[in-house]
């Protein structure tokens, strides 16, 4: 006992930083528990929830390749009554053939044209509005021409999260497991779409997800749509999901289901998407951004602390436990709420990010900043 005061005594100043070392091991280990709970957390049955018409609205530019292989997917879904409208936001290229043709076969597509000479600013929002007055049902999904459904059945399971008090849905999107490289990219997006599922379970309704989501077009006209923000493409999902969550509740669905995949894993598709996140991020309130990234900076602290003290030799030949253990918690939640989506786990991967993950976001926060510009 004496000798246990007696360290204590000689740490000094020490002592305190011990004790945080303590406060924040616990702290990550607590948060991590109730994350995984919350992302683990299975639908509530809800057999009063009816089959209604689903309009699907994709927009796209000088994208006929793309329609030619992926366009068909959303086309043979295996539900009763649904249409898909495209929206050719000013395409110069063989769109408008590739859809003709696709409509002689299959007569639930329409179409919308944004035309090259058109004298008003282009953008996202615009496309997205035309495609909304253009849809016949009031159940709205949205995706994008580089992805495809996971299955024939992403309307139905999207469409069931859909009763009479549901505003908008959320969905999962998320690049193929392939080489190295895009099972980093496949690792970030599955933690952002953690960070939605807990920012939006605590009623922070700020991210939305334009690959994978849904609306009521009711509410869309009540709010005037974005009539506030035309000019800008950022926020044509986002805002959505803010304004219309005071219409009612903002769900998301975790069924592998309704999950989207997204074909072009390219380095500038990656780039673009890191970067729209990154500067959509910025808009969100400033107690909005300390919460979500306080689990990073507990993890990052409680790691400097423990080689802090092993550079100095304080129970060094000690710290090695809390770090192994903060580690393997990490990597067995991880990849648990990973196969919960219907994603393979991700060992390698996993651990790469744990280690070395502050390098890849350092690298790509500093790149976002100096091309966030584009999407204003």
């Amino acid at each position: 006992m004496d000798n246990i005061t007696e360290f204590w005594n000689n740490l000094g100043y020490n002592r305190f930083l011990l004790i945080l070392l303590l406060i924040l091991f616990f702290a990550h280990i607590f948060s991590m528990i109730c994350r995984s709970m919350i992302l683990l957390s299975k639908k509530k049955a809800t057999s009063s929830v009816k089959e209604e018409g689903v309009s699907v609205i994709i927009t796209c530019a000088n994208k006929a390749e793309l329609l030619k292989k992926n366009l068909e997917a959303f086309l043979t879904q295996d539900y009763p009554q649904y249409e898909i409208v495209v929206v050719d936001e000013c395409s110069e290229d063989e769109t408008q053939d590739v859809l003709s043709d696709l409509q002689q076969e299959y007569p639930h597509l329409k179409t919308s044209r944004i035309f090259p000479d058109t004298k008003f600013r282009r953008t996202k929002k615009i496309a997205i509005n035309i495609g909304v007055l253009a849809a016949q049902y009031d159940v709205l999904l949205f995706s994008e021409i580089n992805c495809v459904p996971e299955g024939k059945n992403w309307i139905k399971t999207m469409q069931s999260y859909f009763d009479p008090n549901t505003a908008a849905v959320i969905g999962y999107s998320n690049y193929e497991v392939g080489n190295h490289n895009i099972n980093i990219r496949h690792y970030f997006r599955f933690l952002w779409f953690w960070k939605a599922v807990v920012l939006l379970k605590y009623g922070m309704n700020v991210v939305g997800n334009g690959y994978n989501m849904g609306y009521r077009k009711k509410y869309y006209l009540e709010k005037r749509g974005f009539t506030g923000n035309t000019q800008e493409y950022i926020g044509f999902d986002t805002e959505m999901v803010r304004e219309l969550s005071k219409k009612g509740s903002v769900k998301i669905a975790k069924e592998t289901e309704a999950n989207i995949i997204m074909t072009d894993d390219s380095q500038k598709a990656w780039k673009d998407d890191y970067s729209y996140y990154y500067t959509t991020m910025q808009r969100w309130p400033l107690y909005v951004r300390i919460i979500s990234n306080m689990d990073f900076w507990v993890e990052f602290l409680f790691y400097i602390l423990s080689f802090y003290f092993i550079f100095v030799g304080i129970l060094y030949e000690y710290m090695a436990i809390p770090i192994i253990l903060t580690f393997l918690i990490d990597f067995i939640v991880i990849n648990i709420c990973l196969k919960r989506i219907g994603q393979k786990k991700l060992f390698i991967t996993s651990f790469t990010v744990n280690t070395l993950g502050f390098i890849y976001k350092g690298y790509y926060s500093i790149y976002s900043i100096f091309t966030s510009k584009k999407w204003r």
